[in-house]
């Protein structure tokens, strides 16, 4: 059985610049689109992180990007990752990992409806939740509505 710091050592060794953040424990690293499933499928079959906890992303139009975030977990060691891929939002494309993690065919969709990502070769790309007449993505910074009220950020 791998221990959380075998963990540790290991996301370190795979991926030099990891980044731990104070307000989440867990490790996060930013991956390049092209090298997401490789790193999702050695996370899953070296390290043990064998359960996808969420994909969801983050509007970032300042940087002109979307973020999608991947959060893992192992039972194994009981510890988490979060697995980055940062996107041009005019062309928010990245790979379906739902052949590798199961759980992530709702959570591709869900994040496609809300933020505009596409997931090429998603086995079943409906719409989950929004009626297919809407236009644009609700979660973007930039979406409006006639019957959205935006209420003053918080500072």
């Amino acid at each position: 059985m791998r221990s959380a710091e075998d963990t540790q050592d290991a996301l370190r060794k795979r991926f030099p610049g990891i980044d731990a953040r104070p307000v989440d424990p867990a490790p996060s690293v930013t991956v390049p689109p092209d090298a997401l499933r490789g790193d999702l499928a050695f996370l899953r079959d070296e390290l043990a992180f064998d359960f996808l906890v969420f994909v969801t992303a983050l509007d970032r139009p300042a940087d002109g990007v979307v973020e999608v975030v991947y959060r893992l977990f192992s039972h194994e060691s009981r510890t988490s990752v979060v697995v980055r891929v940062r996107l041009p939002r005019d062309r928010a494309l990245v790979p379906t990992v739902s052949d590798i993690f199961r759980t992530a065919e709702w959570h591709e969709r869900e994040t496609a409806e809300m933020f505009g990502v596409q997931f090429a070769g998603h086995p079943d790309p409906r719409r989950l939740l929004l009626p297919d007449n809407l236009d644009g993505y609700p979660l973007r910074k930039d979406f409006t509505h006639p019957n959205l009220i935006r209420l003053p950020e918080v500072p």
